[in-house]
């Protein structure tokens, strides 16, 4: 797996940040209006100063629906937590990996049944770079599969109406 890691700074400008709540159906009207200004860091984290961005090459944690290209935020000012996503080094090399402690040992898990969990032992060079309490996903690379997911369903509509 390769590691992008984006520096601080990069992505830390605010943006726009709409005065409303968006439902996930249609919108509102009037709802056309700025109200406050966010920025990713401090919406990300308590601690902006402990935030960094990478990017994700691979597909060991697909199954917690991390792709290939992924931006994922990594917080260091948070403990990892049994389940949490983490960006680690181990033996040195990054990794990406399910945190999962299960009978008094630690293990690496990736989200994926083509790779194989890794119990860090005594002998293991190990740290944690930071946990992933968010990730950023490229919709517009969703759009084949939903586009199928959303024909058929229309599909399914039509049949009841017509019948």
């Amino acid at each position: 797996m390769v590691i992008k890691v984006y520096r601080r700074g990069e992505l830390s400008a605010s943006r726009p940040l709409a005065g409303f709540w968006l439902h996930a159906a249609f919108e509102s009207p009037g709802t056309d209006y700025e109200e406050d200004r966010i920025s990713l860091d401090n919406y990300v984290s308590k601690y902006p100063a402990a935030v960094y961005y990478v990017k994700v090459v691979g597909d060991c944690m697909e199954y917690s629906g991390i792709e290939s290209e992924d931006l994922l935020v990594v917080d260091k000012s948070l403990t990892p937590q049994n389940g949490d996503v983490i960006v680690g080094v181990l033996n040195d090399q990054y990794i990406l990996a399910c945190y999962v402690e299960f009978e008094g040992k630690m293990y690496l898990m990736p989200d994926n049944p083509k790779y194989q969990p890794h119990q860090i032992n005594e002998y293991d060079r190990f740290t944690i770079e930071g946990v992933i309490p968010h990730s950023i996903l490229n919709q517009r690379r969703q759009n084949s599969v939903r586009v199928n997911r959303l024909q058929q369903l229309l599909r399914i509509v039509r049949a009841r109406i017509s019948a």
